[in-house]
Formats: structure tokens, C-alpha cells, sequence
């Protein structure tokens, strides 16, 4: 947390120097107010006086004084002369700010007993620690004040007091860190419970807690993350009776669909081997058939051909029972001719003979080719029978993965009619779910959007009221102070008058009563000292590393070792 200090130092000097023991005291006066932190998933600071601070002055280990702040956070503290000094102030569990004070060396022609001087610190801010954070640095006094002789007046130590700022610096910027990834995790725990994702706001929310404990935003979301886990378990319980009522639904659909797909297969089964036995019996019958006719076409040749062969045969018995009938007739009447006929005949037997060789010949060459004919034909029939059933075993074989393949298609879009439901189902689901969260959301933007303009509405009212408070303070302080001074001035402008009539009227009845003139002794008046007044200039405001210093415009007039109250050359306004 960035620590505000500002330092205004004004000297009073009264106009005439007594040479007596220093009796002097320098007076501090400060304000003390209390910063405050409202953490949430955004970062919010409130200050405001704080009364009841204890403000400690230590001189070693010894406590020298204490004060308490009033209720507006103002106090008032003299430090003795001639002493080192540490101002500590504290309150509850805040970080004490410690303030060095040293008020030696003031010249004995300058600290006298009408030597005032006053130092006004303009404000102490106390704040709680964060953990983890290192405040090493605040067991150090935050500024060293001290005489500077070559200024012949009352001022920090620059030097000292830059050392601190840097340091301080580092303080804030691990704060502000840390204040960061607190908020950081709010506001993720925030987002997470926004869309319903329980367990994530619930670790965001943890984070936050052991970033910086006891905080009561993260714990009041826990309570919520509770509650949604709760809803989250009864939806999805619910969700879960509602998904096995689907699934014995689609289940008893699924069910009825086979059955019926499962009769409509058997019968389609049924009807196909039907057909097939038809087409079997029928191509079964046509083969008989076809083996019936070729069967009795070749019975019927080889009987036409045996019909032949004995037609043949029994024509040449005839030929040749002729032949030796008349052979014998022509014997009978030629003896002469029968040796001519002798040898006629026997060539006519030789001939013949070689005719039956022959006619044997072509019955054996055609019996062969008949015994031929009919192989081929038994083999052609065996050939055309196994091609049949060939055929008959490829359509079967074509026909059942038809069916297979009809069947898998089928099951595949009943498959896909439930995963398309059931996608349908989800994402009507999930579109309710989030216009759900997008309305949830709008609803606390809204109402977020309107809180900050109240806030900021009352904040920019209170500080105008504020302001306005402090202008009408501080004009009625100066025209009080005025008038105060200027009754002052009157009354003892007056009672010096008075005075001086009742000495007058004195002197002169003494001077009627006694003939003897008496010379009065001289008497001296020590004047009344000029009430020290306070002269604000408008400072001019310059950027020195980073932090902000106001130049008084106006140097003082008074001789070296005087110096009118507020006529200081700096007025220092820093980041402590």
C-alpha cells in the first residue's frame, strides 16, 4: 500500500531574544486517519479519521508522553528541547509508523523561552498488514527531523527520506501485487460460477482465501458454490432418472423395432427359400427332363440303328439264300458250265465275303461312335447338372448377402435415428442452458452497473460535502482568528489607555496633595508580543522522482535566526 506523508514546517519566532535557560519545546501536530479495504473481484479503498489512536513519544526506552488522537483523528504533542526523540503511533493491529525527532542544537541566541517552534505533519495513514507481504522497513522512522543550522530552522533529512520512499515503494508494489491476483481469483471464481462450473469457482475462490485469509467475499461465494454443487448434484440425479427412463423407452422402442424387424427378415426368409426350393425343384425338373429326353432320344437311335443292322442282315440272307438256290438250280441244269460257274461263284462267296467284312466293319465303327455319342452325352449332362447347381449355390450365396446387407443397413439407420435423437436432445439441452446464462448474466451486469453509479454518485456527494465543510471551516477559523485579534488589539489598546488615565489622574492629585515635586522613576513596559500569524502562498508543483514537491513562492524577510511562522521555503508532500 503506497503510505502518504506530508511534511509542513513553519517556525514562530518571537521579535525580542531574552537571554535566559532554553525553556522551549517543539510542537507537533498531525492528523491520523484509517484505511480501509473492501475486497471483492475488485479493490476498493475507504479512508476517514481515525480517534483513539495512541501516539507514543519515546526518548530511548524511556516513554516520555502519550496523547490520543480525537475523534476526527487530530493530536498535539510538545517534544522537549535538547533531546533525540522517536514519535511512535499505533492503533490495534495497523503497522505502527515511527517519526524521528531530534531537538539539539539550537542555538542558545535562538532557543529561548519565547522560541515556539511548531511542525506540522500532515497526515498518518494506518493500515492493516497483508500476509506475506515484508514491512521490514517500517521498524525504521519513516523521517528524520532535525535543526539544520545552515537553515537556521527545523527539516527533514532529504536524503534520508528519498532512501525510505524508494523502499516503500517496493512495500506497495508487492501489495498491490498480491491485492491483484486476490481479485484476479475472485473474478474467475466470479466467471466459473457464472456458467455453472462448480468445481473451478470453487478452487478460484480456495486461492483467494489462501492469498489472504479471513477475507468475507470469497467465503460468502463458497457458500454459493456450495449450493450450486448441491444443484448440480440433484440435477444431475434427475438427469440421470430422466436418462434411464429415456433409454428403457428407446430400450422397449429398440426392442419392438427388432421383433418386428426380425419377423419381417423371417418372413422375407421364408418367402426367399420358397422361391429358391421353387427354382431348385423347377431347374431340378427341366434337368430330368432334358436327361428324360436325351435318355430316350438315344434308346430310340439305337434302336433305329439295330433296326437297320437286322434289316441289312437279313437282307443279305435273303440275297445269298437266292444266290445258292439258283447256284444249285443253274447247277442242276448246267453241269457243264459248272466249273466256269465254280469258280464264278467263288469269287462271287470272296466278294461277298469281303462285303460282310466290311458291312462288320461299319457296324463296329459305329457302334463306337454311338458308345461315343452317348459318353459325351452323359458327361455334357453331368457337366450341365454341376453348372446348374453352381448357379443355383451363387444365387443362394447372392441372395443371403443381400438380405445380410439390407438387414445391416437397416439396423445402422434405426442407429442412427436414436444418435440423431439423442444429439437433438443435447443440444436443445445445452442452448437452454446458456440463453439461461446469458440472461443470468445480463441481470448481474445490470445490477452491478447500477450499484457502481450509486457508489460512485454517493462518494462524489461526500466528497463535495466534504470539501464544502473544510472551505466553510477554514474561513470561519481565519475570520474568527481575525476577530480575535482585532478584539485583542482593541482591548488591550484600550486598557493601555485606561492606564494611562488613572496614571495621569494619579499624578496629578499627588502633585495637589504634596508642594514637594517628586521626580518619578521610569518605568519600563515590555511590548506586547505581535500574535504569530500564519502566511500560506500557493505553492508551484514539480515531478522530483516520482514524487510530488510544493516550492513556498514566498522566502522570509526577517534577519538570520527569525523567521515568521508558515514563511517556510518547502512545504514537501511525499509517498511514505
Amino acid at each position: 500500500m503506497n503510505k502518504f506523508f506530508y511534511f509542513i514546517l513553519s517556525l514562530a519566532l518571537p521579535s525580542m531574544l531574552v537571554a535566559q535557560a532554553p525553556a522551549w519545546f517543539l510542537q507537533l501536530s498531525s492528523n491520523v486517519e484509517l484505511r480501509t479495504l473492501k475486497l471483492s473481484n475488485k479493490a476498493e479503498r475507504e479512508e476517514h479519521g481515525l480517534g483513539g489512536a495512541n501516539i507514543a513519544l519515546y526518548q530511548g526506552d524511556k516513554l516520555v508522553k502519550t496523547v490520543k488522537s480525537t475523534g476526527s483523528g487530530d493530536f498535539t504533542i510538545d517534544v522537549p528541547a535538547n533531546g533525540d526523540f522517536v514519535l511512535v503511533v499505533s492503533y490495534g493491529d495497523c503497522n505502527a509508523k515511527k517519526f524521528s525527532v531530534n531537538t539539539m542544537g539550537v542555538p542558545a541566541t535562538i532557543g529561548t523561552d519565547n522560541f515556539r517552534p511548531t511542525f506540522g505533519i500532515g497526515g498518518f495513514l494506518m493500515a492493516k498488514p497483508l500476509p506475506g507481504i515484508n514491512y521490514g522497513i517500517l521498524a525504521q522512522p519513516l523521517v528524520k527531523v532535525k535543526w539544520i543550522a545552515d537553515r537556521k530552522k527545523f527539516d527533514h533529512d532529504e536524503g534520508y527520506t528519498d532512501q525510505i520512499l524508494d523502499g516503500l515503494g517496493k512495500v506497495a508494489e508487492a501489495e498491490n501485487a498480491l491485492i491483484e491476483k486476490f481479485v484476479d481469483a475472485n473474478k474467475q471464481g466470479d466467471e466459473a460460477l457464472k456458467k455453472n462450473d462448480c468445481p473451478l469457482a470453487k478452487t478460484c475462490y480456495e486461492r483467494a482465501l489462501a492469498l489472504i485469509p479471513g477475507e468475507i467475499y470469497p467465503k460468502d461465494q463458497l457458500a454459493k458454490v456450495g449450493l450450486c454443487l448441491k444443484g448440480k448434484d440433484d440435477e444431475a440425479k434427475k438427469l440421470a432418472e430422466a436418462a434411464a427412463a429415456k433409454a428403457a423407452a428407446e430400450k422397449a422402442a429398440a426392442d419392438k423395432l427388432a421383433a418386428e424387424k426380425a419377423a419381417k427378415e423371417k418372413a422375407e426368409k421364408d418367402k426367399l427359400a420358397a422361391d429358391k426350393l421353387a427354382k431348385e425343384k423347377a431347374a431340378a425338373d427341366k434337368v430330368a427332363a432334358d436327361k428324360a429326353a436325351a435318355d430316350k432320344a438315344a434308346a430310340d437311335k439305337l434302336a433305329a440303328d439295330k433296326a437297320a443292322k437286322d434289316k441289312e442282315a437279313a437282307d443279305k440272307l435273303a440275297k445269298e439264300k437266292a444266290a445258292a438256290d439258283k447256284a444249285a438250280a443253274d447247277k442242276a441244269a448246267a453241269d457243264k458250265a459248272a466249273a466256269d460257274k465254280l469258280a464264278a461263284d467263288k469269287a462271287a462267296a470272296d466278294k461277298a465275303a469281303a462285303d460282310k467284312a466290311a458291312s462288320d466293319k461299319l457296324a463296329a465303327d459305329k457302334a463306337a461312335k454311338d458308345k461315343e455319342a452317348a459318353d459325351k452325352l452323359t458327361k455334357d449332362k453331368a457337366a450341365a447338372d454341376k453348372a446348374a447347381s453352381d448357379k443355383l449355390a451363387a444365387d443362394k450365396a447372392a441372395k443371403d448377402k443381400e438380405a445380410a446387407d439390407k438387414l445391416a443397413k437397416e439396423k445402422a439407420a434405426g442407429e442412427k435415428v436414436s444418435a440423431d435423437k439423442a444429439a437433438a436432445d443435447k443440444a436443445a439441452a445445452d442452448k437452454s442452458a446458456k440463453e439461461k446464462a446469458a440472461a443470468d448474466k445480463t441481470a448481474a451486469d445490470k445490477a452491478n452497473a447500477d450499484k457502481l453509479a450509486a457508489e460512485k454518485a454517493a462518494k462524489e456527494k461526500e466528497a463535495s460535502d466534504k470539501a464544502a465543510k473544510a472551505n466553510a471551516d477554514k474561513e470561519k477559523a481565519a475570520k474568527d482568528k481575525e476577530e480575535a485579534d482585532r478584539v485583542a488589539r482593541e482591548k488591550a489598546a484600550a486598557e493601555k489607555a485606561e492606564a494611562d488615565r488613572i496614571a495621569k489622574e494619579k499624578a496629578g492629585n499627588a502633585a495637589k496633595e504634596k508642594p514637594v515635586e517628586i521626580q518619578p522613576a521610569e518605568t519600563k513596559t515590555t511590548p506586547t508580543p505581535e500574535p504569530a500569524t500564519t502566511t500560506t502562498k500557493e505553492p508551484s508543483t514539480t515531478e522530483k522522482d516520482g514524487s510530488l514537491i510544493r516550492k513556498r513562492t514566498g522566502e522570509s524577510d526577517e534577519k538570520p535566526g527569525k523567521q515568521k511562522k508558515g514563511s517556510s521555503k518547502h512545504t514537501i508532500y511525499k509517498k511514505l
